[in-house]
């Protein structure tokens, strides 16, 4: 199996796939805003508007926490994810597309059932292919994206990527879930129906190909492990022999029997000379507990702390800070 050698992949990862299971209010306000844009694409027969619904629609975030938990065996982050999206799309976007074509269908009574609307149900068997091929697509998209270029899981630019992913995937949510309210709106249950067999093609067809394409793409629990591993026996070794002020570490995987490992520490002057051997004890460690090769970079900065006599007035230049309490990165 693949191994990407990419400064905490494995951690990024699966730091991803639990923010994305996160419940929060922006998550539902830009489900709410992208299904009233929807709607009235739909209703007005407009596929750039449509478009633009699929720009600002959130579901990238719940469909990594399902396919990447899937991949890490996280049930619970996996669940969160499954109850986000049937949350985003169902309980809320499929209610408010109903209640705003209601309102605009008493506003104005001229309002029918546009070929963009048709087009979110199952008109012929062509249309279940088709779906479920645009389905499946996206979801690798979304996966090849966090692959084909590794680094991007560590950049800030990685948000535009994750834009144009999320757009793709939002092709397949958002318009047939809106047309799941638009139906019952217009009474029609057969557009309510269809378009909801297809809004769950749709998402079983994302999260069940995006798990084996991670997985066959170098993603996998045993190589997470590895980095979480690697990190604790640092960060142990590090409590017990100097009294650091922050520690940070990183570690690059290059195959499961070799890896970096870069510590970044900040200690009193006091207490420089004890780390300068810190290096030699965690490789040292990390060798004999898991019988990984590996090389250490140790990264150690004094800090000098004054404080006045009357205790008001902290003194710090380049290399004096005041004194923080301890704060492990792990």
């Amino acid at each position: 199996m693949k191994v990407h050698a990419v400064r905490n992949f494995y951690l990024n990862l699966e730091n991803l796939s639990e923010q994305g299971s996160k419940f929060t209010v922006g998550y539902f306000a830009l489900v709410l805003v992208s299904t009233l844009i929807a709607t009235a694409g739909l209703l007005a027969n407009s596929t750039p508007v449509i478009i633009g619904s699929m720009c600002i629609a959130p579901f990238l975030g719940p469909s990594r926490a399902v396919c990447i938990g899937g991949v890490y065996k996280k049930w619970k982050t996996v669940g969160r994810g499954l109850i986000k999206q049937s949350a985003g799309l169902l309980a809320l976007g499929s209610p408010i597309s109903f209640l705003v074509t209601v309102a605009f269908l008493r506003l104005a009574p001229g309002i029918t059932v546009t070929p963009t609307i048709i087009e979110r149900t199952l008109p012929t068997v062509q249309s279940i292919y088709l779906s479920t091929f645009i389905a499946l697509s996206s979801g690798a998209a979304a996966s090849l994206a966090l692959m084909a270029s590794p680094p991007i899981v560590s950049e800030p630019w990685q948000q535009l990527l994750d834009v144009m992913i999320g757009t793709e995937i939002a092709i397949s949510l958002i318009p047939p879930a809106a047309v799941v309210g638009i139906g019952l709106a217009f009474g029609s249950a057969s557009i309510a129906t269809q378009s909801f067999v297809i809004l769950m093609i749709n998402v079983v067809g994302l999260d069940a190909v995006a798990i084996p394409v991670l997985y066959f793409g170098g993603v996998e629990l045993k190589a997470l492990q590895i980095q979480k591993r690697i990190r604790q026996i640092t960060t142990d070794i590090v409590l017990a022999t100097i009294k650091a002020e922050e520690v940070s570490t990183d570690v690059i995987l290059h195959g499961y029997a070799k890896a970096d490992v870069i510590v970044r520490l900040q200690v009193l002057e006091s207490e420089f000379r004890t780390g300068q051997l810190l290096s030699q004890k965690i490789s040292e460690n990390i060798e004999k507990e898991i019988g990984i090769s590996n090389i250490v970079k140790t990264v150690i900065t004094p800090i000098n702390v004054y404080a006045s006599s009357n205790k008001e007035e902290i003194s710090h230049s380049a290399l004096v800070s005041k004194r923080r309490p301890l704060s492990l990165r792990i």
